[in-house]
This record gives structure tokens, C-alpha cells and sequence, in this order.
């Protein structure tokens, strides 16, 4: 026996292969197949349309894929390892209108049977500047204060794929410093982290790599050095003139 969960296997942090997936007569992704490692970030980049959310919907559980395969920390996805190993901020994070900032943090404690859990919890109330809110209401809350409570309980159970769907969206400058120092921590102890941004400087300052996407298919994945080459451009144009460049359609090239 190798000790490995039931239905592991030897790939880890997260891996989606020939991803399919389609919404009526639009093919929203369209054979999409990329890896994250352990203890690297990646920058999920694309056009509005390319796939991106669908793509993060589908590797966290919310939607099925039509076709393909996705495997997390070793295990397939919408197996039970799988859940417990992923987290996933969704760019739309939904609070309970009735519950405070730490009956939300007990509930992910409870759902996920955490043994523990308050000192972690204490400590990413304090780093988010959200001890002296912990009793209110999301409805009495500004928009990043709701995004870095939806990030603590996100981040509450020590996933080991983290998923990030436009997670700077509402935060204040401090919070941005903040949220990138952290999801570099979480790199820095080994856990894969996928981030969805329309952000180009974020994405060319946080990931150790960037995906990016059209028409629900990646059409490069490397560094800024190697994307900076594929797409035809100078060595000193920025992320968006790469970006620009590899996504542009034919009818403009």
C-alpha cells in the first residue's frame, strides 16, 4: 500500500487537462489545460470572455466540466481529499446577511471539522484589520472589508490549492500589500495558488508564472521573459503589451 489516499495520484498541487466546457451553444472552455506546482503562484490571464471564471468555477466543484480531467493535491476533483484541499475566493464572495465576521469564521470551522482553528483565526483577523469588526454584519461593512473576511475563511483551513478570483477587487492599497504578502507566505510553506486578475502589474509583481487565455484556451503560459518572446515584443514592454499582443485576434493582427 502507498498510503496514498483512494484514487490519488503522484500530481500534485493542481492540475487541469483538456478542460471542456459549454453553455448552450458557446464554448466557454475549449480543451484548457495547465499545472500549478507546489509552492507556486500563477496568474490566470485573459480578456473578458476568455474562460477565466469558468475555469475557476469548474476546478473549485461549482460547475461540472463537460470533458476533461482536473486532479488536486493529488486526488481527482469532487473527491473528498480534493475538497478538503482546496479554497476557493470567488470574485463575488456571498456573506450571510446574519451572521458576523466570527460566526462566518466558526462556520468554515465547523464545516470542515477543524480541531484548533481560533489562534489561526485570531491571527488573520488581526493581519486583515478586522478584530475591532469581528461582531458586525457584513451589511454594515465596505466592500473590502466584506472581500478580506471572505479571505479569512477562505484561507481558515490551510488549503493546500488556493484558488483567488480577482481578489483585489475593493481593497485599499494597505489591504493589497497585505493580501500579496500573504498569498507569498503561503507560497513560501508549499501550497499552489492560482490567481484570476485583470491586474497586469499584479500579476507581473506576485506570480512566479503567468496562464493566459482566449477563447477558453490557453494561448501561452511562462514568465514575463518568455511570454515577452512569444509575443513578438520589445524586452522591456510591460505585461499589457504582452498581454495585448498574445491575445489580439486574427482579424487585427
Amino acid at each position: 500500500m502507498s498510503g496514498e489516499p483512494l484514487g490519488a495520484s503522484n500530481e500534485r498541487g493542481l492540475v487541469v487537462d483538456g478542460l471542456e466546457r459549454v453553455f448552450d451553444d458557446k464554448r466557454a472552455l475549449d480543451g484548457l489545460s495547465f499545472q500549478v506546482t507546489d509552492g507556486e503562484i500563477v496568474a490566470l490571464l485573459g480578456p473578458n470572455g476568455a474562460g477565466k471564471t469558468t475555469a475557476m468555477r469548474c476546478i473549485a466543484g461549482v460547475l461540472l466540466p463537460d470533458a476533461g480531467r482536473i486532479t488536486i493535491a493529488g486526488a481527482p476533483a469532487g473527491t473528498v481529499p480534493a475538497q478538503a484541499a482546496i479554497s476557493f475566493l470567488p470574485e463575488h464572495p456571498d456573506l450571510y446577511p446574519g451572521l458576523n465576521i466570527d460566526e462566518h469564521l466558526r462556520f468554515v470551522a465547523l464545516s470542515h471539522a477543524l480541531s484548533g482553528w481560533r489562534p489561526r483565526a485570531e491571527a488573520l483577523l488581526e493581519r486583515f484589520d478586522l478584530s475591532e469588526v469581528r461582531d458586525q454584519l457584513p451589511g454594515s461593512l465596505s466592500q473590502g472589508m466584506r472581500r478580506k473576511a471572505a479571505l479569512s475563511m477562505a484561507l481558515l483551513h490551510g488549503a493546500q490549492v488556493l484558488l483567488l478570483d480577482e481578489p483585489f477587487n475593493g481593497l485599499d492599497p494597505q489591504a493589497a500589500a497585505e493580501l500579496r504578502a500573504v498569498v507569498g507566505d503561503l507560497a513560501g510553506q508549499g501550497v499552489a495558488v492560482l490567481v484570476s486578475t485583470h491586474g497586469l502589474d499584479t500579476a507581473d509583481r506576485i506570480a512566479t508564472r503567468s496562464v493566459v487565455m482566449a477563447a477558453g484556451r490557453v494561448v501561452a503560459d511562462g514568465t514575463t521573459a518568455q511570454l515577452r518572446r512569444l509575443a513578438g515584443v520589445p524586452d522591456d514592454a510591460d505585461l499589457e503589451a504582452v498581454f495585448l499582443a498574445l491575445t489580439r485576434s486574427d482579424s487585427s493582427v
